[in-house]
């Protein structure tokens, strides 16, 4: 405690009233002084003493005398705010929020004023309210001193906890040389990264490795961004050199296998992984992330056998069964997974889990019965979850919405968007979804309302914003306007490859077949990892029949990157039919239909592919398929296929 006065004392700011006080002018001997110069004569003396007491750490006493001081003085609004400063020194804080906000009162302009107040709202909010009340103060109090860090600092920490990171990132940007250490440029760094302006926060990240060449946090932030930002294949050397250092430490060589995963690199994630076990057969993390790879390499009955065995560690831990059911809807074996997932949920009512873990089971077995196409089903287990004590429950929201997409109830679709914002449903999906069905309703105020609304979201300067926006225009088949939703956030964010993407999906869909090459071929410029820019234009020139060779490169690549994607596999399939390759086209072509069972896509390739093969029985069977699953021109291509591979009647006479 008494550390902690001095430190408190320490930090105190001389009271400008006090120091003229302390001085009066010189008066003959015979003057006598006023009554109010007394009084304030016995505020400073008061003041001092308490002062003096507090670098002691006589609290009681300190405090005494500051009361004193206050008492003979009332009007003084530096003195109330030095001594709120100390009662929030000592956390008394009802005193200190009244004595803070009596000085705010008589000096309402001062930013040491509003400073003092945001800092004791903010030591006693207890929630987002308080924290807001507390930022109103310190932001005041920044406008009046933006280069102090002793405001600048509490308020973007403040913000940051507010997810607020972009003014938190602005409140530090006039202090960043006014520190002492790596303080303030590690909060900068992490709101430049809350922010998503990974770029930024990757050099500011990198200044303090220059540093502090040996310090763990900044290296440790550097290469959450270059995961944050999917820059994997930068981060992985970072990791390799740490996990060399330390060859015996198994959480590095497990974040090595994880990074190499999540670079797609799933042949060099499972050597590291596999030699972990050979050292350690019960690491967890290991035999968890192991079984991914082999999850995602498509050897689904390997990935369980792994599975059980980490079940066997860990009878009660949820999530590996919840993994296991999700290896097999990887590969779309929906009654194994729907088994065990019955089956988990049934164990958590058993053991009272609480209802987040239980509407996390519903919530895969309703997506589970989306993919079946069985809307009832998804409904029944999706409904029960939607608003709860913590609100409203985003992902199944986000289910209910999509059946409503599905089948075509753009009148439920807005009743579901409209309620659950009423009851408080945040974020720029539901926003983007709520535009997008106001968009579709047959009134057009709610038209004028919903396209006000995805206008005014593309517009945004938050990067997520920009995105829903240009992913509702899709949606809606208005790609113009997804378009100019994904260059507006361009313009703020540039090179962003998910705004790039978007972009160059939009392009295509506008029929600006070059304008959608260039900006495809940018993204692969700059993210050569890009597996659904690889597949999407590499999918483009095989449709057309050019550039074929580059084509199966890339889909090729993009295969590489995500084996388990049933329409890059299905791409893959349909460059080697382009090229006549039509063995490697079937082989390819019946792992999609097994991995996207519902894909009218790859059921008119299949069909296509068997006519040219001359069997055309079974080629109408998958044309009949394809029809029966919507494909996007209403069927009108495959009818006229259907009705050519038809023979003539003969007429009767």
């Amino acid at each position: 405690m008494r550390a902690s006065c001095r430190l408190t004392v320490a930090l105190v700011i001389s009271i400008p009233g006090l120091i003229h006080a302390a001085e009066p002018p010189v008066k003959a001997p015979s003057q006598a002084l006023s009554a109010s110069e007394i009084a304030q004569r016995d505020a400073v003396e008061a003041f001092l003493r308490g002062r003096l007491y507090a670098s002691e750490g006589e609290i009681s006493e300190a405090l005494e005398n500051l009361r004193k001081a206050v008492e003979k003085t009332p009007n003084d609004g530096h003195l109330r705010r030095e001594y709120a400063d100390l009662l929030l020194g000592f956390q008394i804080l009802p005193e200190a929020e009244r004595e803070a906000r009596k000085a705010l009162e008589l000096i309402p302009d001062s930013p040491l004023a509003n400073r003092t107040l945001g800092q004791v709202l903010l030591a006693s909010a207890k929630d987002n309210k308080g924290y807001t009340e507390a930022v109103k103060y310190l932001k005041k109090a920044a406008e009046g001193r933006p280069s102090d860090p002793s405001i600048a600092v509490p308020l973007a920490q403040t913000l940051l906890r507010l997810e607020r990171p972009q003014e938190a990132a602005s409140a530090l940007e006039n202090v960043l040389d006014r520190g002492r250490g790596p303080a303030i440029l590690t909060l900068y760094a992490e709101a430049l990264e809350k922010s998503e302006r990974y770029q930024e926060a990757e050099e500011v990240w990198a200044q303090l490795i220059r540093q502090e060449p040996n310090g763990m946090n900044a290296t440790l932030g550097l290469l959450r961004v270059l995961e944050r930002s999917r820059q994997y294949d930068r981060a992985i050397p970072f990791i390799e050199g740490l996990a060399q250092k330390q060859p015996r430490n198994l959480a590095l060589q497990n974040q090595l296998g994880l990074t190499l995963l999540r670079a797609r690199r799933l042949d060099d994630a499972r050597k590291v992984f596999e030699q972990i076990l050979k050292v350690d057969p019960e690491n967890r993390d290991a035999l968890r992330q192991v079984a991914i790879v082999y999850s995602e390499s498509l050897e689904t009955d390997k990935a369980e056998e792994t599975l059980r065995s980490l079940q066997k560690l860990d009878p009660d831990d949820p999530d590996v069964p919840f993994r296991r059911a999700l290896n097999f809807m990887e590969v779309r074996r929906f009654s194994e997974a729907e088994a065990i997932l019955k089956d988990l949920r049934q164990q958590l009512v058993t053991r009272k889990a609480d209802k987040q873990a239980i509407a996390q089971v519903d919530g895969q077995l309703a997506y589970a019965a989306l993919l079946r196409k069985d809307y009832s089903a998804a409904r029944s287990r999706a409904l029960p979850h939607l608003y709860g004590p913590e609100g409203v429950n985003s992902g199944s929201l986000n289910l209910l919405l999509q059946v409503a997409r599905e089948e075509h109830d753009d009148a439920e679709g807005l009743r579901l968007a409209r309620e659950a914002t009423a009851k408080g449903a945040k974020g720029f999906g539901i926003q983007g979804s709520l535009g997008e069905f106001l968009v579709r309703s047959k009134d057009a105020a709610d038209q004028r309302e919903g396209t006000k609304i995805l206008g005014e979201m593309a517009k945004s300067k938050e990067r997520g914003s920009v995105l829903a926006a240009a992913d509702a225009w899709q949606r809606l088949e208005r790609y113009k306007e997804a378009v100019d939703a994904a260059n507006q956030g361009l313009s703020n964010f540039p090179g962003d490859p998910d705004l790039l993407f978007r972009l160059g999906a939009s392009l295509e869909r506008d029929k600006r077949h070059e304008e959608a090459v260039k900006t495809f071929l940018e993204l692969i410029a700059a993210r050569p990892d890009h597996a659904a820019a690889l597949n999407y234009l590499g999918y483009m020139w095989a449709e057309r029949g050019e550039n074929l060779e580059k084509a199966q490169e890339f889909i090729g690549k993009a295969v590489e990157l995500e084996p388990s994607n049933g329409a890059y596999l299905d791409s893959l399939g349909w460059v080697y039919y382009q090229v006549g390759k039509l063995d490697l086209a079937e082989k390819y072509l019946l792992e999609a239909v097994r991995l996207a069972p519902d894909d009218p896509t790859v059921e008119e390739h299949l069909g296509d592919l068997y006519a040219k093969k001359g069997d055309l029985a079974r080629a109408q069977k998958h044309w009949k398929r394809a029809l029966e699953l919507k494909p996007e021109d209403g069927g009108k291509k495959l009818n006229e296929k259907l009705a050519a591979s038809t023979p003539a009647q003969p007429e009767r006479k």
